[in-house]
């Protein structure tokens, strides 16, 4: 598709003077055939503006695209035709009867990258909002919210991180061959097509993955409700899951040691070591804090046992010592975390505990079943943040020598 001065400029969110500003910068080229442009120019322009926004001169990139040390002639390889602007928020929300700030809020939990001057929505923005508007009728609009906050968040995040990944190793990599600059770009576009193509594959699939895990979890719970409620099925204890925290001692004096590079390549190794003791546990890690993780356990004795073995292990993984606080108790899910007193108390003691603990609460010790494992009281003592003391224990192995009560 072939557009005008005009038409390119209002898919780009800019005016026509820009457009202009481009083609006499040699930034942009007009077809030879009516001096239009290619709809893919679009992301061209909208890259120029990323430029400038992060403090770049456009001088400087037009003058790398003189010489052919820069080009940006693959951009459109990976990326789909711009769509047209299209309705305007209060004509979408006339059409399917909701709020236009409503429309606007969920563009913005999204994080769609839209000026908030625009007043137009793209065509593909709309058709798939108009969907979810659909589905979720009956949603309110904090509902929805949510809803959208979730992909947006971690959509993004997965796809910052497939294509920061791939840059730092594969096109790094790609890069060092010395080869010559057309060859290059032939090389890097064709890889590139690879990565994004891939990408789309492995979030479906792991969508799929993880969509039958969640179902099956719900429909189990569902029906045990649902015969408890008609006299079928007994009703047994309420369950209290475990929350543990483990945090890192001494991460930020290695990251000032070592600089942020070490400190990365620590939490990387943190993030294997994680998965590969708390898995066989029944353990999910909820969400990295940067010099920790906080996670869930169906059952709060396999919590004690990840949390030994996760304090035994790190050192010689990390190179830093870690400790770690469990506590057990409901919780409140939401958006993919977990919220409520149980999670905050869980944080406390963990900041409680000394370099290579693992500290419990009495929640947590008294759900314990099974052996070989030494629970030495604590306290009470108070915690940062909290009313009243809390008894607290340190767990270790059976043939370990336990913990020393604190004055």
């Amino acid at each position: 598709m072939l557009l005008t001065d005009a038409e390119i400029a209002e898919r780009s969110g800019c005016s026509v003077e820009r457009i202009e500003e481009l083609v006499r910068l040699g930034i942009l080229v007009r077809r030879a055939d009516g001096g239009r442009f290619d709809a893919r120019d679009v992301h061209r322009v909208r890259l120029m503006q990323a430029f400038e926004d992060a403090g770049m001169e456009l001088e400087l990139i037009a003058r790398g695209i003189a010489t052919r040390k820069v080009s940006y002639e693959n951009l459109g390889l990976f990326l789909p035709e711009p769509a047209e602007l299209s309705k305007t928020y209060e004509e979408l929300g006339t059409e399917v009867s909701r709020s236009p700030d409503l429309i606007r809020r969920l563009v913005r939990e999204f994080g769609l990258p839209q000026a908030e001057s625009e007043e137009r929505l793209r065509g593909d923005d709309i058709s798939v909002l108009v969907k979810m508007l659909d589905v979720w009728s009956d949603a309110e609009d904090d509902e929805l919210a949510r809803l959208a906050r979730a992909y947006g968040q971690n959509i993004r995040k997965v796809v910052a991180s497939d294509l920061g990944i791939a840059n730092q190793t594969l096109f790094a990599r790609l890069r060092s061959r010395g080869l010559p600059e057309d060859e290059m770009r032939e090389v890097a576009g064709e890889l590139g097509l690879r990565v994004v193509r891939l990408g789309e594959e492995l979030m479906l699939w792991l969508r799929g993955r993880h969509l039958e895990h969640e179902i099956f979890s719900a429909t189990v719970q569902n029906t045990e409700e649902y015969l408890q409620e008609i006299g079928i099925a007994p009703r047994r204890p309420p369950h209290a899951p475990a929350i543990a925290f483990l945090d890192l001692t001494g991460y930020t004096a290695l990251t000032e040691e070592r600089g942020d590079e070490a400190g990365a390549d620590l939490t990387d190794r943190l993030a294997t070591l994680v998965h590969e003791a708390a898995q066989p546990y029944g353990g999910n890690p909820v969400k990295w804090l940067g010099d920790g993780v906080m996670f869930h356990f169906d059952d709060p004795s396999e919590a004690v046992r990840a949390g030994l073995d996760l304090v035994e292990q790190t050192p010689a993984a990390v190179d830093v010592r870690a400790r770690v606080g469990i506590n057990a108790g409901p919780v409140i899910f939401r958006d993919g975390d977990y919220f409520g007193r149980t999670v905050n108390l869980a944080s406390r003691i963990a900041d409680y505990a000394r370099p290579g603990e693992v500290l419990l609460s009495d929640e947590v010790k008294e759900r314990w079943s099974g052996d070989r494992v030494r629970f030495d009281p604590i306290g009470p003592v108070a915690l940062k943040g909290l009313r009243g003391e809390v008894t607290l224990h340190a767990a270790s192995r059976l043939t370990g020598t336990g913990t020393d009560p604190r004055p």
